[in-house]
């Protein structure tokens, strides 16, 4: 008992005091970090973030890595260009009818609060490989836009001035398309048909005689010059 007493218990109890409380705070330590975890938000490279707090754009990029608030949202989808393809048919001033065929390549506008106005417009949509809903309305609005301005033209306006076809359509949908939060990245017109299959051969037959034309006019004055240069130097003989 005296042995007992002539042992000081302190240190031995201060120790195993800050063991407990390096155990308990080493616990509390991991599991604050596990918690914190839950708040960091990772995009890949070729992937839309949006950070939304109480429904208000607080951030977005491509390829966003960063820390969220408790409540925020984080909403992402790919950053991928999309292609579709389209077909309009109309009649033309001079009531002939005219197909057109064409491709649009868009994708989700950089500018601004571009991507968010594009997922409130299309939602999970734009997650898809192919975003069906988005397209299908760009496919629309392209048939419409085209349809109204073949009207207005005369074949040979469409058949030689696709340039002027296509930037046209391509203005007019980005004014639409930049509300929708989407940029229009080209506007192609493949090809140009025309209904009426005589009205098409008549066309051919034109430009062909005016190419035999223009060949034979080409020959005539190159016959001539060689005759004009014979002359010449049988003169000079």
């Amino acid at each position: 008992m005296d042995f007992v007493k002539t042992i000081n218990f302190q240190p031995m109890i201060s120790f195993a005091i800050n063991l407990a409380y390096l155990g308990i705070t080493a616990k509390l330590g991991e599991y604050l970090y596990r918690q914190a975890l839950n708040y960091w938000v990772e995009a890949k490279p070729n992937e839309w973030m949006l950070i939304l707090r109480k429904g208000e754009l607080v951030e977005c990029a491509v390829g966003l890595c960063t820390w969220m608030w408790p409540g925020d949202q984080a909403v992402r989808f790919p950053s991928q260009l999309n292609k579709l393809h389209f077909s309009a048919e109309q009649v033309t001033i001079e009531m002939q009818g005219v197909e057109v065929k064409g491709m649009l390549v868009w994708t989700v506008h950089r500018m601004e609060d571009g991507p968010f106005r594009c997922y409130k417009s299309f939602g999970d949509d734009l997650k898809r490989k192919d975003p069906i809903e988005a397209n299908s309305q760009l496919q629309n609005m392209a048939v419409s836009i085209i349809r109204d301005r073949i009207a207005n033209l005369t074949i040979n306006d469409i058949l030689k001035n696709r340039q002027k076809l296509r930037n046209g359509v391509k203005d007019e949908m980005q004014k639409i398309l930049t509300g929708w939060g989407m940029w229009l990245e080209t506007c192609e017109i493949q090809d140009v048909k025309i209904a009426s299959r005589s009205l098409f051969n008549n066309l051919q037959t034109e430009f062909r005689e005016k190419s035999r034309q223009e060949a034979e006019k080409i020959s005539a004055e190159t016959e001539n010059t060689i005759r004009q240069e014979n002359l010449v130097r049988n003169n000079e003989f």
